[in-house]
């Protein structure tokens, strides 16, 4: 499972928002097409990839919330599980949005993922390495869930999709630093959804 989490290099989001975008083609881009630019990576980027769709303007398409949240559970309960290789139900992999939303997203976000990613780095790994990152997994999961209801509040899955960028990335940089900081987006998290729970 170590080797399976482990990634070749530390994951740039500059980088892997460039490989969802040169890696796809057509008016339409799917959900299974995005995660197949990714796929011989570890669990790590393929969770950053729907976190980030579901953060990004992209997450506005109706639905996306809910499918984000569903893929991040099935993706993060198979890393809990140990399996090496994911898989996810066809119909969300088939889930479809406009390519241009796509490219005006990376257009719009890539100067700051640049920014942002520059202090990335390996360090204090213990935190990402097994057990450490099934215990990432779970709280993934239930942070995940938070989408469902979320998706009701205008930008209310954001907190919880920013907390789960971050552990994502932290798996796949192996930056134990990154994932305690995710930690605190988590807290985060929590205090607004009790703050701003819609029933």
């Amino acid at each position: 499972m170590e080797a399976a989490m482990a990634s070749e290099s530390p994951t740039k989001l500059s980088e892997l928002l460039d490989e969802m975008v040169e890696g796809t083609n057509g008016d339409k881009v799917s959900l299974g097409d995005l995660l197949d630019t990714v796929e011989s990576r570890s669990f790590g980027p393929l969770l950053v990839v729907p976190a980030l769709i579901a953060a990004s303007p992209i997450g506005a398409v109706p639905g996306m919330s809910v499918i984000t949240g569903s893929m991040i559970i099935l993706l993060a309960g198979q890393l809990v599980a140990g399996r090496r290789h994911p898989w996810l139900p066809q119909r969300i992999r088939d889930f479809e949005f406009d390519r241009e939303r796509l490219t005006k997203t990376r257009k719009k976000l890539r100067p700051w993922l640049k920014w942002a990613e520059r202090p990335i780095q390996a360090r204090l790994t213990m935190l990402v390495e097994p057990p450490a990152d099934r215990v990432i997994a779970v709280i993934c999961i239930a942070l995940s869930l938070l989408f469902y209801p979320l998706a009701l509040v205008p930008f209310g899955v954001f907190l919880p999709s920013v907390a789960i960028l971050f552990f994502g990335v932290g798996l796949s940089a192996r930056d134990g630093l990154l994932t305690l900081f995710a930690f605190g987006m988590t807290a985060a998290t929590v205090w607004a959804a009790i703050a701003f729970w819609p029933f």
